[in-house]
């Protein structure tokens, strides 16, 4: 069992340039991968997103690559007739909104800096190579913390079962003679009514007795045991498990609203009330698990 919150970090450096590539992670219900590149690779977002997808299979997933590409020999200043070129082109534009053309040093070495990075930027394909194998070590880091803390959340799954559990065995114990004591409660009432009916009769007492069988949360509560032994079996299998488990989840709520709305005793009412505060704890942590 994985968490769908994680970071993974890789650095490259070659006689080129110097780049990293972050990858980070949290929960979302379906697969979102978005990607940061260097402006002329934009092209290399299919790959990556490939990539991402061997790893993730829920998640919004963001991929930052940063690149420093080093300065080409020659000097800060090499390309004269480019820079010559782009301030002419400034000029214009500062003329043709009224602007004071004053360019300073620190404008004149941005300028040069553009120009040089435009020269030696080579097309993504050319390092493609060695920016996947440094994509996957990323990737492989912020999948050791997503087991990582999958493993916190099963451990802390384990204790909220166990509770959930505790919860079910105390209500299937209060709710012993239950139906037996909502039969007599009716027939206490319609003795207090007063009513010409004969409470002897046997018409009479097969509908209370239908009356007080929907007082029975047997059912549920078997099916609520199920549900949580299922809960336990997912958290200790290999597969992405997280779709399951919020399903069982929801399982679990409509079993023990049925419970709440069956019951006339206090006290299964107080359990019901504790149950659904429990699940609702880990209803919370299972949108972390992929």
């Amino acid at each position: 069992m994985k968490s769908m919150t994680g970071f993974g970090r890789a650095t490259l450096s070659n006689d080129l340039l110097d780049a990293s590539i972050d990858v980070s992670s949290v929960n979302r219900k379906g697969l979102e991968i978005s990607c940061t590149l260097p402006r002329d690779w934009l092209a290399a977002e299919r790959n990556v997103a490939k990539r991402v997808k061997e790893f993730y299979t829920r998640g919004k997933v963001s991929v930052a690559i940063r690149v420093n590409f080093k300065s080409i020999k020659g000097g800060v200043f090499s390309n004269s007739e480019q820079m010559r070129a782009a301030l002419e082109s400034l000029k214009d534009r500062c003329e043709e909104m009224s602007v004071d053309f004053k360019p300073s040093i620190s404008d004149l070495i941005s300028i040069a800096k553009a120009i040089e990075g435009a020269e030696v930027l080579p097309d993504f394909e050319e390092l493609w190579e060695d920016f996947d194998k440094n994509l996957q070590n990323a990737l492989l880091d912020a999948d050791k913390m997503r087991q990582s803390e999958g493993a916190n959340l099963k451990r802390d799954f384990e204790k909220r079962l166990q509770t959930l559990a505790n919860f079910v065995t105390c209500i299937e114990q209060e709710s012993k003679g239950t139906v037996a004591d909502y039969k007599e409660q009716l027939l206490n009432r319609l003795k207090a009514l007063n009513l010409e009916l004969n409470l002897d009769d046997e018409r009479v007492l097969k509908e209370v007795s239908i009356f007080a069988d929907k007082a029975d949360i047997c059912e549920e509560i078997t099916r609520l045991k199920s549900h949580i032994d299922q809960f336990k079996s997912c958290i200790n299998s290999a597969e992405n498990c997280g779709r399951k488990l919020d399903f069982i989840c929801q399982e679990m709520g409509r079993e023990i609203n049925t419970i709440g709305s069956k019951a006339n005793k206090l006290a299964i009412s107080k359990l019901v009330i504790d149950f659904k505060n429990e699940l609702e704890r880990v209803r919370e942590q299972v949108q972390n698990v992929e």
